[in-house]
């Protein structure tokens, strides 16, 4: 045997060997989410939950690298990525996928739900099969879904009790049809404007309420600036981690189990910070001086009547008025 041959047959060998080693080793295989929250954030936490989670579950062969504070870009243009499948993984709300998934469209209706357990169900049923097989046709698996709490009316008028109470108030609301007309047919004016801009519209006149959930309107100094805050809790929509299907069918079969698992393990851990935070935001609140008016005080049959209406004039497609009826049914 020559030299040449021997060579040959230990680079062989070599190789051979260092190919064992890296399959011993298990690299992980990276994944990166885009997030557009700030370390801090309860969606970050529960997101790096989940990281220490899917290492365990898939004993270090996958790694999530968690991009926050929106280094990849705002939600919209996470999503398109996710949809491109030049992007891993995202958390955005649900409300961004409303262009391309036609069910979501529905979630943003008004008195839809009439509570968190009611959200859930829907969404774990047959309506959230809906929504999973739209996102799957757009190039998105649907991992699992994140608390985004409920929006509620705050003023520096009044407190909200009735229909009656809306009168001639200036209500600044998300730039959405459906919110516009509502508004208008309560008896308010809706004002539109970018929601750092609500403190100082408050402050000058521009409006005299607004809407959000409770951590928000406590974390931005509205309570200070608006007194009376009325738990009518008028819209709920999500916030939904999703992996691109490229992405999804690079991972082996139990990778993705894992990853489901430790998505699901950590929306069961963000809703129960967001509910402590809700809690710890609403006593702050009344501990300042805040008049909070609870959801039982309110007259809520009055004012969901007027929302009903609308739904007929926003949504004309006969399959859809039917699931919206289906799911004002259900328990």
């Amino acid at each position: 045997m020559n030299k040449l041959s021997i060579t040959r047959m230990t680079l062989r060998g070599g190789l051979a060997i260092l190919a064992c080693m890296i399959t011993s080793l298990g690299y992980a295989k990276d994944l990166i989410l885009a997030e557009n929250q700030p370390p801090e954030h309860i969606l970050v936490q529960s997101e790096q939950m989940m990281s220490g989670r899917l290492a365990d579950l898939s004993k270090g062969a996958l790694k999530l690298d968690i991009r926050v504070n929106g280094q990849l870009g705002d939600e919209s243009k996470a999503w398109a990525s996710i949809k491109a499948g030049t992007l891993d993984m995202a958390r955005v709300n649900l409300a961004t996928l409303s262009k391309d998934l036609p069910s979501v469209k529905l979630l943003s209706l008004p008195y839809l739900f009439r509570s968190r357990d009611h959200m859930w169900n829907v969404l774990d049923g047959d309506f959230g099969q809906r929504i999973i097989s739209e996102a799957e046709k757009n190039g998105a698996i649907v991992l699992t879904y994140y608390d985004s709490g409920t929006r509620s009316f705050y003023s520096n008028k009044r407190a909200i009790r009735s229909v009656a109470d809306f009168k001639g108030l200036r209500i600044r609301v998300q730039d959405s049809p459906v919110n516009k007309e509502l508004i208008s047919s309560l008896g308010g004016t809706p004002v539109v404007l970018p929601y750092d801009k609500v403190a100082d519209a408050f402050r000058d006149g521009t409006i005299d309420a607004a809407e959000n959930n409770t951590p928000s309107y406590v974390s931005t100094g509205h309570y200070k600036l608006a007194k009376y805050y009325s738990l009518d809790e008028h819209s709920s929509v999500p916030e939904v981690l999703v992996i691109s299907r490229s992405a999804w069918g690079k991972l082996s079969p139990a990778e993705q189990t894992a990853l489901r698992a430790a998505a699901k393990e950590s929306a069961t851990y963000m809703r129960k910070l967001w509910a402590e935070s809700e809690t710890q935001s609403l006593a702050k609140a009344k501990k300042e001086g805040v008049v909070v008016t609870e959801k039982s005080q309110i007259a809520m049959e009055g004012i969901e009547s007027y929302a009903v209406k609308l739904y007929s004039k926003f949504i004309t497609d006969s399959k859809d008025l039917e699931t919206i009826v289906n799911i004002l049914r259900q328990k």
